[in-house]
């Protein structure tokens, strides 16, 4: 009787190769955050403007006076009335923004800056201020080096 080790080398060779392109697959946020600025404002408020970090410290297009922040000018808010930025950063990089909001009712808005490592570690800063009908606030989130 013939023994046929086609079949066996061929589960071993392609068990091999799916081992090795595993291994060897480079992910592009190691050493870096995944950052996400979030307000909450669900029929509370509306957003003015919100200034944030692009992680830089320099800001190319849509800056605010010392080209630092990115200026974001009445922001849209989803469904669910929530305002989401999110952006992949280097280590070392900065995070700060402030919110500039109009309240429509009262109640309690919140804003946060979240981030996240590759290997799923989790920090972040949440400040909340309180709204009125026709009342201006402000949020502003200090900055920290991730």
């Amino acid at each position: 009787m013939r023994h046929h080790r086609l079949p066996l080398l061929a589960g071993v060779v392609a068990l091999g190769l799916a081992l090795a392109v595993a291994s060897c697959e480079v992910s592009t946020n190691v050493g870096s955050y995944d950052v996400t600025y979030r307000a909450n404002l669900l029929g509370i408020a509306t957003i003015d403007s919100v200034l944030y970090s692009p992680g830089t410290g320099k800001c190319t297009t849509t800056c605010n006076a010392d080209s630092s922040l990115i200026k974001v000018t009445t922001p849209a808010l989803n469904a669910q009335g929530i305002y989401s930025q999110e952006l992949f950063l280097p280590s070392g990089a900065t995070v700060q923004a402030t919110l500039y909001g109009s309240g429509t009712a009262a109640g309690t808005a919140q804003f946060a800056v979240i981030w996240m490592t590759a290997s799923g570690t989790i920090r972040g800063d949440s400040l909340t201020a309180p709204t009125a009908a026709a009342t201006k606030f402000t949020i502003t989130i200090p900055k920290m080096k991730l």
